[in-house]
């Protein structure tokens, strides 16, 4: 259990240095790393999906998936949402870490 801990934790350093929105001096949790990462993958999907050249040499892009937002619906942030996280990591059976 400690070393899925020290994985996770070092996938969330990870995402911290990828994710250029994340304030890089300010301390910020899980969730809102998390919250930050969706909202950088929404904005480069939008990017890519309304970039000039790529409209001029491709079809229109497929609709998005269900249960994404459609482009120009605001979502309510996670951390609006979670206003009172848990506190520690609970692991499942069936969890599995993704970053590797």
């Amino acid at each position: 259990a400690l070393c899925l801990q020290c994985d996770m934790n070092d996938c969330y350093s990870r995402l911290r240095k990828l994710v250029p929105t994340i304030p890089p001096n300010k301390r910020v949790s899980k969730v809102e790393i998390l919250q930050h990462v969706i909202d950088y993958i929404l904005d480069l999907q939008l990017a890519l999906e309304t970039h000039p050249a790529l409209l001029r040499q491709q079809p229109p892009p497929p609709a998005l998936h269900p249960g994404s937002c459609p482009a120009g619906t605001p979502r309510t942030p996670l951390t609006a949402l979670n206003t009172d996280p848990v506190r520690g990591s609970v692991n499942k059976p069936g969890d599995s870490i993704l970053c590797r």
